[in-house]
């Protein structure tokens, strides 16, 4: 893998800010996931202005940093997707985040993958696979989580927290495998 570097969920969240933009972090990114999962030709600045709540200035310095952020997440996310090892980082607050962030953010991920793949035509109920129907319901539950209390979590949810990660990881793989290999196959023809 290459020396490509995500940035940081923080590092996103104030590029979003900055941009006066309609997306959360996690959703941003997820977003782009379901693009890529889904075999879209995604282009950078499309996928940035579909994000812009108005006009950015030209010569805006905050902005170019901002832009620059957002490129550089996505180049990471693309080269996630193609590089052949698919090791998908989900954009998702650091451990020293509050466990109720964290939480809502992996959900706010889960709710912008499955948007993602509505957005693009998927076709939830076409699938016959089990396989691909229990990750599209396990993804659209988990996009539905929430950790009422502000305390942290325990050590059971610490553990509870990374094994939904895991399994949003290897759902989203899956579903890669399933939507991106037929539209590839489907162009070759």
């Amino acid at each position: 893998m290459s020396e490509r570097v995500q940035p940081t969920f923080d590092e996103v969240a104030s590029a979003l800010q900055n941009l006066k933009a309609l997306s959360e972090p996690a959703e941003a990114h997820a977003l782009l996931c379901a693009l890529f999962s889904a075999g879209a030709d995604v282009r950078l600045h499309a996928w940035i202005d579909s994000m812009l709540s108005g006009y950015v200035e030209e010569g805006d310095i905050k902005a170019q940093e901002a832009f620059d952020v957002l490129e550089k997440l996505f180049n990471s996310t693309h080269e996630q997707y193609h590089s052949g090892y698919f090791d998908l980082e989900l954009l998702l607050p650091g451990e020293e985040a509050p466990f109720y962030m964290r939480i809502g953010a992996l959900a706010m991920w889960c709710q912008g993958f499955i948007s993602g793949l509505g957005l693009i035509g998927v076709d939830f109920s076409a699938h016959k696979n089990n396989d691909i129907s229990e990750a599209i319901e396990d993804l659209s539950k988990m996009s539905r989580l929430q950790y009422d209390c502000e305390e942290e979590g325990n050590e059971g949810d610490e553990k509870a927290f990374f094994e939904l990660v895991e399994y949003t990881k290897v759902a989203a793989l899956l579903l890669h495998n399933e939507f991106a290999v037929k539209v590839e196959s489907s162009d070759e023809a």
